[in-house]
């Protein structure tokens, strides 16, 4: 998918937001467009604490520490999901099944049990093709 249009709620990924507060990232442009569309629409953000922890970390570590930071003082306008231990352990379960023949994230499996279940498969921005393979619909 590429737009936006008729969502209200979305699901973003870890490399949505590192593509989106640095600008040396390749989807830098199309991060920006797509949170100009979010913003125009109000479509309410929704993520994680893991997927914000590796946000904020690989822009610590990959690009700057101004870029982690303003990441940081971001996070106030985005629905965070505190994630329950039944749910760390389907994840474990996920993560099991997938990396046998890909390589799959222990923090995209975790977003995808959220997103599949108290999110009611709302849609997820998202750079990489994990998401993808784990089954969720996918704007990038």
């Amino acid at each position: 998918m590429k737009s936006l249009e008729g969502f209200h709620s979305i699901y973003c990924d870890a490399g949505f937001f590192i593509a989106l507060f640095s600008k040396k990232d390749t989807k830098h442009k199309r991060a920006l467009e797509l949170f100009k569309e979010i913003k125009q629409n109000r479509i309410i953000i929704h993520t994680s604490w893991f997927v914000i922890s590796e946000a904020m970390t690989v822009l610590l570590y990959q690009y700057s520490y101004s870029e982690a930071l303003v990441f940081n003082q971001s996070i106030d306008i985005y629905e965070i999901y505190h994630s329950t231990e039944s749910q760390h352990h389907q994840a474990i379960a996920l993560f099991n099944l997938f990396s046998q023949d890909r390589k799959i994230s222990f923090v995209d499996a975790l977003s995808r049990v959220i997103i599949t279940g108290d999110l009611k498969n709302i849609p997820a921005l998202s750079f990489d093709s994990d998401f993808r393979t784990l089954g969720l619909t996918t704007i990038s």
